[in-house]
């Protein structure tokens, strides 16, 4: 019995090194990441259905902006639902969290830079559904 109990010390006390050794080299990036480079943004050419939609899905839809019952009784899933809230004023201003609008995505964090950007420049270039 004592030996089996010095066994298992040993093998927690392995595992425990194992993953410590192995903790830093998972929370870097390399070369390779696809991580958004913000000098990289192209804002030519945003389109509704490939740049703006699935933004939106990702950010907004999670129980919030989609389904039956929507929250703020709006939902972001069609296109016309979407440009009503460009013709409102209220997308932009949510998403670049700019003051006298709610912050969204609402209880997560802003949403990266470029895809704030993409969506002003498809908002300034008159919001086509495309």
């Amino acid at each position: 019995m004592y030996l089996k109990n010095i066994i298992k010390f040993f093998f927690y006390k392995i595992v425990m090194v194992v993953s410590i050794a192995l903790l830093p080299g998972a929370c870097t990036y390399d070369s390779m990441d696809d991580t958004p480079d913000p000098d990289n943004c192209d804002t030519d050419n945003v389109m509704f259905s490939t740049d703006i939609m699935p933004v939106l899905q990702i950010n907004c839809y999670n129980g919030c902006h989609n389904g039956s019952s929507p929250l703020s009784g709006f939902s972001l899933e069609s296109y016309a639902a979407v440009k009503a809230k460009v013709d409102e004023g209220r997308l932009y201003g949510s998403v670049a969290h700019l003051p006298g609008f709610v912050p969204m995505p609402q209880g997560g964090g802003r949403l990266p830079q470029c895809d704030i950007d993409q969506i002003k420049a498809w908002i300034d270039a008159g919001a086509p559904n495309n």
